[in-house]
């Protein structure tokens, strides 16, 4: 099925998918970012540069929900650092490519860092290459990967972009 077939139930609910997606990491309830995510699924966090060479290296390969747990116990718990709030403005996702079960999805995404302390500033900007897919949950993400568009990026991402 091409990408123009998808009707309007399907449409809308990518649309609050991605959404809801962005608003849960805003509200900072990193806990519930998992869930977004199938059990085997894929998130990466990688430069433009290595994507397009094909380069494995990325700034964070995570391989499994359990991972990404893994993460949010991390960032949460583990990891001591500056607090600071995330904004997350996701264009429209665009369906490359669908069958019914799968959507082969891409939308570009801007993340902006604030400290009560200081001006905000851009935390990443590139774009998402997603794998999204049907389960008896609603739309999960079976792959996830986070293309960062400038070379230089923070000594540390805590919090998932």
């Amino acid at each position: 099925m091409s990408a123009s077939a998808l009707d309007f139930a399907a449409w809308s609910a990518l649309q609050r998918f991605y959404a809801d997606y962005g608003r849960t990491l805003d509200a900072g309830d990193f806990g519930h970012w998992p869930d977004f995510f199938t059990e085997d699924a894929i998130y990466k966090v990688q430069s433009r540069e290595n994507f397009d060479r094909g380069l494995p290296l990325a700034a964070i390969a995570l391989e499994s929900r359990a991972m990404l747990k893994d993460r949010v116990v991390g960032a949460t718990d583990t990891i001591y650092h500056d607090p600071y709030y995330q904004r997350h403005l996701i264009g429209t996702p665009i369906v490359l490519d669908s069958d019914g079960a799968t959507m082969r999805c891409e939308a570009s995404y801007l993340v902006v860092r604030t400290k009560r302390d200081s001006m905000p500033e851009i935390l990443s900007v590139g774009r998402y290459q997603d794998r999204v897919v049907m389960t008896a949950d609603g739309l999960r993400l079976a792959e996830r990967l986070c293309i960062f568009d400038n070379d230089l990026i923070p000594n540390s991402l805590i919090y998932p972009i």
